[in-house]
């Protein structure tokens, strides 16, 4: 005899999804600690790469993006760093005092536009950047890029949900902040 379910109620057949009202509560026990896990491992990720360069490099994460960023372009503005980094620019502006104190990156004001502040990295940071690993949130943005309209579109609509379930206060759509 093909086996009997744990519920009891159906005898299991191959390729055949059981939909008892037990199996629904089973499956979705499994995948709530799926989702769990999940994103346990994404924290845990960024937390190891995080103390990794730090302990390694003497950065944090967000300051080996801004490095890896302004490498990448060669030159950039203050706005447009915040920009590529999906960051605030006061945000951006505390990661660059941080860098520029430490004499990774240069700041200075553009012949075009004296208004406009423009980064490059010095040899110090040059040498950081060729040794660390790229960030998280760097690959996060770069494979969210990748993705169509609609499943970007789905990704958002998921990480809301996971923001209320976690109760952040996210600004609104559209918002400065």
């Amino acid at each position: 005899m093909g086996g009997v379910n744990t519920a009891g109620d159906f005898p299991r057949r191959e390729g055949v999804k059981r939909s008892s009202g037990a199996a629904r509560r089973s499956g979705r026990k499994e995948c709530l600690s799926e989702c769990v896990e999940m994103l346990h491992q994404i924290f845990q990720a960024i937390d190891v790469f995080s103390r990794q360069v730090l302990r390694d490099f003497g950065v944090s994460g967000p300051q080996v993006w801004a490095l890896r960023t302004i490498g990448d372009a060669g030159v950039v503005s203050m706005g447009d760093l915040a920009q590529h980094m999906h960051l605030h620019l006061s945000t951006v502006t505390g990661i660059i005092d941080r860098l520029e104190a430490a004499k990774m990156v240069t700041r200075e004001r553009s012949g075009a536009d004296a208004r406009v502040m423009e980064l490059r990295l010095t040899p110090k940071g040059k040498g950081i950047l060729s040794r660390a690993p790229e960030p998280p949130r760097s690959k996060a943005a770069r494979g969210f890029q990748k993705l169509s309209s609609r499943k970007l579109r789905q990704l958002r609509a998921s990480l809301l949900l996971l923001a209320e379930a976690m109760e952040v206060d996210l600004p609104r759509p559209g918002s400065s902040d």
